[in-house]
């Protein structure tokens, strides 16, 4: 199952990294959970940088899509430029 943890600049470290970590450990069902975002780097709210492992577009096609928090979230989901790359539909 592929899983994307939709991750934006001056995001929550503690939530990333625990749910990335925890729920990776999940062999059994074959979890794969990766860090996407728009951009090739992106910066946590404490200034530790790390590279996406997939491009924002991933989520398109994840069979689960997790959206991390931030000190930027609400500024992100107003941005109709990122939000337009999502093309998920829930009933599908």
């Amino acid at each position: 199952m592929n899983i994307a943890l939709v991750t934006f600049d001056g995001f929550n470290e503690i939530d990333t990294f625990v749910t990335l970590t925890i729920l990776n450990r999940i062999k059994q069902w074959n979890w794969k959970v990766q860090i996407v975002s728009p951009t090739k780097q992106v910066t946590s709210m404490n200034a530790i940088a790390i590279q996406a492992q997939q491009p924002l577009e991933f989520a398109n096609n994840a069979d689960v899509v997790l959206f991390g928090s931030g000190i930027h979230t609400r500024e992100v989901v107003q941005n109709a430029g990122i939000i337009s790359a999502f093309q998920l539909d829930p009933t599908q």
